[in-house]
């Protein structure tokens, strides 16, 4: 009986599927990780985390406390700042989540949300999220929207706005 029962367990392990070792994922840890893009020899954006888990074979970083400052003719003209993000390191594109907030410097303007994608190829912002728009006119709240970075245009999805002024 126990060599029927030997056989059989020898029996089930030789047609089992031969298992692979799993896979050695490389990640490497970098403090002050700073990546920037440029257009026409000027600053673009600069991108900032004080820490950067380095995903080689995803062709990815895991930021903590990223900071991205956007720039025109030299001068930066916004910030986008989130507890969290990525940057996929092969088309530089970044999803910020987590407290997300994008300050226009020149208009006063804030946008918050929880998830925010910058796509590098369009140098524009989106979300399905909701987000709340802040201007010194008013707040514009909604589910979703498409900017560009200085927040000079913005498409806020199912909106709704409450204009703030003088009392009459």
């Amino acid at each position: 009986m126990r060599t029927a029962a030997l056989a059989a367990l020898l029996l089930a392990g030789a047609c089992s599927p031969r298992r692979e070792p799993p896979r050695e994922e490389r990640s490497e840890a970098v403090e002050g990780l700073t990546l920037s893009q440029s257009q026409d020899g000027k600053p673009a954006w600069t991108l900032r985390s004080r820490l950067a888990i380095l995903r080689e074979e995803d062709h990815a970083a895991d930021l903590d406390a990223p900071v991205m400052e956007f720039y025109r003719d030299g001068k930066a003209v916004s910030r986008v700042t989130a507890r969290k993000g990525a940057v996929d390191t092969a088309t530089r594109d970044v999803k910020l989540s987590s407290s997300v907030e994008l300050d226009s410097f020149d208009d006063r303007s804030r946008l918050t949300t929880d998830e925010l994608l910058y796509t590098a190829k369009t140098g524009r912002f989106h979300t399905d999220a909701p987000v709340v728009v802040t201007r010194p006119g008013g707040v514009m709240r909604g589910q979703g929207l498409d900017a560009s970075p200085d927040l000079t245009e913005i498409r806020v999805y199912h909106q709704r706005s409450v204009l703030t002024g003088p009392a009459r």
